[in-house]
């Protein structure tokens, strides 16, 4: 359970309700942890109350339901804080692995990310807490107060599991958010929480085998301590990489991956267009519109398929293809800029205007692309 940096393209699940303005909802993996849940608290059931038959699983449901409703406390903590920092939350999801909020936009401060991943553990702690003193009230050997006493351990071991400092868990965005505040760099602090994470990812693991051998858990629960850090090395390894991807992003340039070109009108030929390409020694042409703007590129391919005889017949713009709105960048552009304008053009490829919006090159999305990988 974390506050996620980032929100999936489409919400998908039961919509339950709104926290504020932030959507809630219940995807229908949460059934199996709850069917699972159901299961493995029975024999605790049968072991504290005098009970057999459906009621058993009955009361090991309503422990499911209330560990839902501890979920939903602590991702709405997370979303509550964010909106008070100024970072509102897009979605709050409850699924298979527990929950996340989700987010469109980073926190714009590190003290602003700690304290959003900071209330989540602590709402835990508080619902740990006020259980832990009803459970005094509570007949010994009841239902309520299994119920109770479970309720406050489940919350404490959540809180502290989620504590811990490696992302994804809320304790490695409060790491990330120290080391930033520290370096001041954000992108180099997600690496080293990323790696953070890893290193609980397989002390999980190490845990879960460790723990059948010496008996103290059975094969089933050391099953999902299994997923649980399968799931922490793979989220662990993909914020490692983001931060990695973002790192390099923050030093693309598009004028050191354009490729040189020249600009003709609408109604130049193909032999002419490849000729004023030879002249000026660049390597693509863009063909422009009748009111001198940048509306295609030529297809180096279609234009070397023309016969010889043709060439001085067939328009460049037969061989060229359109560029959609918005797939023209300036030369200067760089970093993140250029990546969200990238991305706000969805394009193969874009025509590079320079001073007095004169077409100076070309810029394809895969030479971005091979330039930001890891």
């Amino acid at each position: 359970m974390s506050a996620a940096e980032k929100t999936p393209a489409a919400e998908s699940g039961i919509r339950l309700g709104r926290v504020g303005r932030v959507p809630v909802y219940l995807r229908p993996s949460w059934f199996l942890v709850a069917a699972a849940m159901t299961l493995l608290f029975a024999p605790t059931v049968r072991a504290w109350v005098d009970l057999t038959g459906p009621g058993v699983y009955l009361i090991s449901f309503v422990f499911a339901l209330i560990l839902l409703l501890s979920v939903f406390v602590h991702e709405a903590a997370h979303a509550l804080a964010a909106a008070a920092t100024g970072t509102p939350a897009t979605a709050i999801v409850l699924d298979l692995w527990g929950g996340h909020t989700a987010f469109d936009t980073p926190s714009a401060g590190p003290w602003r990310a700690v304290a959003v991943a900071v209330v989540g553990p602590l709402s835990n702690v508080v619902i740990a807490l006020a259980a832990e003193q009803a459970v005094h009230g509570a007949e010994p050997g009841s239902v309520l107060r299994l119920l109770l006493v479970a309720t406050a351990t489940s919350n404490l071991v959540v809180a502290g599991f989620n504590a811990l400092p490696g992302l994804p868990l809320d304790g490695g965005r409060v790491l990330e958010g120290l080391i930033w505040r520290l370096s001041g760099d954000r992108l180099l602090a997600a690496v080293v929480a990323g790696h953070a994470g890893r290193v609980i990812a397989v002390g999980t693991l190490v845990y879960a085998g460790f723990s059948v051998l010496t008996g103290e858990r059975g094969p089933a629960s050391a099953f999902w301590l299994v997923l649980v850090g399968i799931l922490l090395w793979r989220a662990a390894g993909q914020a490692v990489e983001v931060a990695r991807w973002n790192i390099r992003a923050e030093a693309v340039l598009v004028d050191d991956l354009l490729q040189p070109a020249v600009a003709v009108s609408s109604g130049a030929t193909v032999a002419g267009a490849l000729m004023s390409a030879a002249g000026a020694g660049a390597t693509a042409v863009v063909v422009l519109d009748v009111y001198g703007r940048p509306s295609a590129i030529v297809d180096e391919r279609a234009a070397a398929g023309v016969p010889a005889a043709r060439a001085e017949e067939v328009r460049a713009g037969a061989v060229a293809e359109a560029l959609p709105a918005g797939a023209v960048l300036a030369t200067g552009l760089a970093g993140q800029e250029l990546i969200q304008a990238l991305q706000d053009a969805p394009s193969a490829r874009y025509a590079v205007l320079g001073p007095g919006d004169v077409v100076v090159g070309v810029l394809d999305w895969e030479d971005v692309a091979r330039f930001v990988a890891p």
